[in-house]
């Protein structure tokens, strides 16, 4: 997963997820458990279109505790497994976007596809890079990617663009429009749904498939979604779509 960090606003704020417990209060079932602390590197007003993020490359800083986060998969996701055995994709250039654990990138290679994988997080590359020597890993920031025009048939983003703060997400569509392929390129999109309860301040931003039509609709066009769930180690998986985007021509 990976982010930008911001620098302003009044409010100094560390954020760093902490126990990945389920919490046996009703209301907050299967939410992230996170601790707010007074620090010096990171500043930001929270409040809703203006979340506080984990300094993502501290979280890759320790083996041990990568498999406890809250969106490790070990396995392929499920939703892009089944639309991938669906429509028969077998090859192909795939981009995966914040990979974090690295785990999707590695099964997607495992499946016979080209993969380059990238994230914001230098302990996360360094980590995957020790995984594999079957993939290109490499730190970029999708924002200001420097990755090459029509590099990827296909990118999947299982967690990037659902932590962006919403004056930057022009530049994503942007980007991932540049990247994929000239015709047809897909994008396989899956961020936290509206239907997913939010807490003030707390967590990715959650979203409508109206709003992913809106933000996306310049430059894609939606092949399909589905509501569905966020797999990783919570024991309630947060609400989520999966979104199956074409880029036009």
């Amino acid at each position: 997963m990976i982010s930008l960090h911001s620098s302003t606003g009044p409010l100094i704020i560390r954020v760093l997820i902490s126990v990945l417990l389920h919490n046996s209060d009703e209301k907050h079932k299967g939410e992230f458990l996170i601790m707010t602390h007074k620090g010096e590197e990171e500043e930001e007003e929270v409040g809703f279109n203006n979340r506080s993020f984990p300094h993502w490359d501290n979280l890759y800083a320790n083996e041990t505790s990568v498999g406890s986060l809250p969106w490790y998969n070990k396995s392929l996701d499920d939703d892009l497994e089944e639309y991938l055995h669906t429509v028969n994709l077998t090859k192909g250039r795939f981009l995966d976007l914040g990979t974090g654990p690295a785990t999707q990138a590695i099964e997607l290679s495992k499946l016979g596809f080209q993969v380059t994988a990238t994230d914001i997080s230098e302990n996360a590359i360094t980590r995957a890079k020790r995984m594999t020597k079957d993939i290109e890993f490499i730190v970029d920031n999708i924002l200001d990617s420097k990755l090459r025009e029509d590099s990827f048939d296909y990118i999947f983003d299982r967690g990037c663009f659902h932590v962006l703060k919403p004056s930057t997400r022009q530049r994503y569509v942007n980007q991932v429009s540049r990247l994929l392929r000239r015709e047809g390129g897909l994008l396989f999109l899956k961020t936290f749904s509206a239907k997913e309860h939010y807490v003030a301040g707390c967590g990715p931003y959650r979203f409508s498939i109206d709003e992913i039509d809106s933000v996306f609709s310049d430059g894609f066009v939606r092949q399909s979604f589905r509501e569905t769930v966020y797999q990783g180690t919570l024991d309630i998986l947060p609400k989520a779509l999966f979104v199956v985007l074409r880029k036009k021509a």
